[in-house]
Formats: structure tokens, sequence, C-alpha cells
């Protein structure tokens, strides 16, 4: 009799926390993400361990305009629900146990298909134009990448705020839109600086 109680008990507790955990991870696979910053290329935007919410929907519809802030995967592309569900599981082990195993990158779009990507004299020029960036840290210098660049569909251009340490289009070369996991759009930690993200 008290052995059934506490198997009734306990499943009590295991479903409903396994119903969490699977609501969860299906929201941050194909709706919204919450990631961590990890490092300071998006100083004076976003420092180091703030956290975001990522929208994963709107991408599906449009593609990431000259401005949007982004997550992307290193290396990888979105998969499967499994996949991403797998990649979620991931980044809450890499985030509990404070490593940089996390394989997402915080980036500005700055080139779109259709832009011809340039950078003389510490600035940004988009289609020849200097691109207004309030936004930057630092002067732009090229690092790897022969400029200027012409952008091709399905791909983007993007940097880091903080020009002088950020690893971006500078060095890795332009990124697929497969990459893209969303669009950050709001800061829930810390929380004196909570707010929409620009």
């Amino acid at each position: 009799m008290k052995k059934n109680k506490i198997i009734k008990e306990i499943r009590n507790w295991v479903f409903p926390i396994l119903g969490a955990v699977l609501i969860a991870s299906l929201i941050n696979s194909k709706v919204f993400a919450r990631v961590q910053v990890q490092q300071s290329s998006m100083e004076n935007t976003l420092y180091s361990s703030q956290q975001l919410i990522v929208d994963k929907l709107t991408y599906n519809f449009a593609g990431p305009k000259r401005g949007d802030i982004i997550i992307f995967l290193e290396n990888e592309q979105r998969g499967t629900i499994i996949d991403d569900t797998v990649i979620f599981f991931n980044n809450i082990k890499s985030l509990l146990k404070n490593t940089d195993e996390d394989k997402r990158l915080v980036k500005r779009v700055i080139g779109v298909p259709g832009d011809e990507v340039n950078i003389k004299d510490g600035y940004v020029y988009i289609n020849g134009e200097k691109l207004n960036e309030p936004y930057v840290k630092g002067e732009t210098f090229n690092q790897e990448l022969s400029l200027p660049i012409n952008v091709p569909a399905n791909k983007l251009f993007v940097l880091g705020d903080n020009r002088p340490v950020s690893k971006d289009s500078r060095a890795f070369g332009l990124i697929n839109y497969n990459q893209v996991e969303g669009k950050a759009v709001f800061r829930v930690f810390p929380f004196n600086k909570i707010g929409s993200i620009k």
C-alpha cells in the first residue's frame, strides 16, 4: 500500500517535469530560444554573460535585414527538430557548467544578398556608400577576407560591433542562411538591462 503511494507520488512529479522539458525543448527548437552571449565581440551593444531571447520564426518568412543582430551556428547548419533539440540540451549543459562550448555566434548583419561590401580607412562601405554605424566600438579594418566582396543569394556578411576583437566575416567569410537560428530581439539578463535589442 505504502509502496503504491510512493510510486504514484513519483509519477505525479516525473510526468509534469518531463512534459515541461519536452515543451521547453520544442519551443527552443522552433519558436524562441534563450542564449547567452559568450564573448566581447558585440560590445558595447551586448556584453558577455548577458542572456537574450531569440526570435526563430521571422526568418522563415523573410530574410535577415541589414542591422539585424543574429544568432547563428558556427560551421553548422540548422537541422531537424531532433538536431535542434540536441543542440538545445548541449547549450543548457554548457550554461550549467559555465563553459564556452556553445557553438552559437552573435553578430550584426552588414551585407545582404545583392550588396557589395568594402572596408576602407576604418569604415564599412555598402554599394559604394559609407555605412552609418553609431553602434561600432573601434575602427573597422580588413583582416583575412579579400574585399570588396559581392554577397550572393542566401548568404550574409556579418561583423561584431567590437571591431578590433571580433572574429566575423572578415575571418571566416560569408555565412549561409541555413546557419542562422534567428534574430536577437530581447535581453532578459541582467535584470537592470532588460529590454529590446538594437
